[in-house]
């Protein structure tokens, strides 16, 4: 069963177009495993985002974006 008790981290982030997009990085939780989890990141439509390094990003489609910005999500 997966747990998403741990909240999410939005990052909004902006493409080199001027179009920004939320980004959660999202926590799930893995039973047996040593510190018990894992990050992800994705979409709010669930698409999975891929991590370069440095604040960037990698969208589904191929789009590049940096993080701006930050916060705790809900």
């Amino acid at each position: 069963m997966t747990d998403y008790t741990k909240r999410a981290l939005e990052l909004i982030a902006v493409a080199s177009d001027g179009n920004t997009y939320r980004i959660e990085r999202r926590c799930q939780a893995l039973p047996g495993d040593e510190d018990g989890s894992v990050y992800f990141c994705c979409l709010p439509d669930g698409g999975q985002v891929t991590w370069l390094g440095d604040g960037k990003y990698e969208l589904p489609d191929g789009t590049i974006v940096r993080v701006v910005a930050c916060s705790l999500g809900r």
